[in-house]
């Protein structure tokens, strides 16, 4: 039965190096369907991997595996996780940007992998010649998301025993999304993503600001008006800034038109102050 898997990275989309992940994946587990979620982040931003994730993880049919791989530490000793939650897998190194997904859907239990055992026991698994091909091969020090997190997802997805391959724990690395913190008429929270249209994507829920409330950003120590909540792009004049709420359920500024980004010389980080009207 075909089994969704979704992939994230920081690979970008010059280089062969997505398309091998996903080979990998469906040579090892033939039933897998491979989705991009994006493989637009930026070089080791282990923060936004982690927003994106969480923001993005529930709109797949649950048993969907999601693998994350932003990995500054390949190579080095961090642990490979698989953790099982209530109704999704989340796959990725032990760094922190599976946290915040996998604690919103629930954790059941996390499994840290041995690559050892998993290049051992895949090869009782896995049938296809590319398959056994990879488990045989040496394991790279620089390419973990193919040689280790590929076959790993595979496994996972052939059903294969993860007693066979790693052991629970306890914990894992943290990296969580800060949330806004509210005084009195003002809540004051940041940009923590940039997504390609320069859009400017705040930790402020979208129901935690109303329709009366005005909404600054502060950017190179300068404060900044960017008004009221909008409804739509088009309710500013081409070229204007507007605060809006976003899909991903958090208030977004926004430039009708252009990026928010470059009109304001803004980057993840940067201050968003609400005043309560």
């Amino acid at each position: 039965m075909r089994r969704t898997v979704t992939f994230t990275s920081d690979f970008g989309y010059r280089d062969s190096y997505v398309a091998e992940v996903k080979g990998v994946i469906e040579a090892c587990a033939p039933q897998a369907h491979v989705i991009d979620l994006t493989h637009g982040i930026d070089q080791g931003d282990l923060l936004a991997c982690s927003f994106v994730l969480m923001s993005s993880y529930s709109y797949f049919q649950e048993g969907t595996v999601h693998l994350a791989v932003v990995d500054p530490g390949v190579g080095t000793e961090r642990g490979i996780l698989v953790v099982e939650t209530e109704g999704y897998t989340f796959v990725g190194p032990d760094n922190g940007i599976l946290y915040e997904a996998a604690k919103a859907a629930g954790i059941r239990r996390i499994v840290t992998v041995d690559s050892g055992r998993l290049r051992t026991e895949a090869k009782t698994v896995f049938t296809t010649p590319v398959a056994r091909r990879v488990m045989d091969s040496d394991l790279s020090s620089t390419f973990h998301g193919r040689d280790l997190f590929a076959p790993l997802v595979g496994y996972i997805v052939a059903g294969a025993p993860l007693e066979a391959v790693g052991s629970e724990v306890a914990s894992m690395e943290v990296i969580e999304v800060a949330r806004p913190d509210i005084r009195g008429d003002q809540i004051i929270g940041m940009v923590v993503y940039i997504d390609r249209f320069g859009n400017l994507i705040s930790n402020v829920e979208n129901g935690l600001v109303g329709p009366n409330d005005e909404v600054f950003i502060k950017t190179g120590g300068r404060l900044e008006g960017v008004g009221k909540i909008k409804s739509a792009y088009a309710d500013v004049s081409s070229g204007r800034c507007l605060p809006i709420r976003g899909s991903r359920g958090y208030v977004e500024i926004a430039v009708n038109g252009g990026s928010a980004k470059d009109h304001l010389g803004s980057r993840t980080g940067d201050e968003i102050l609400v005043l309560r009207g």
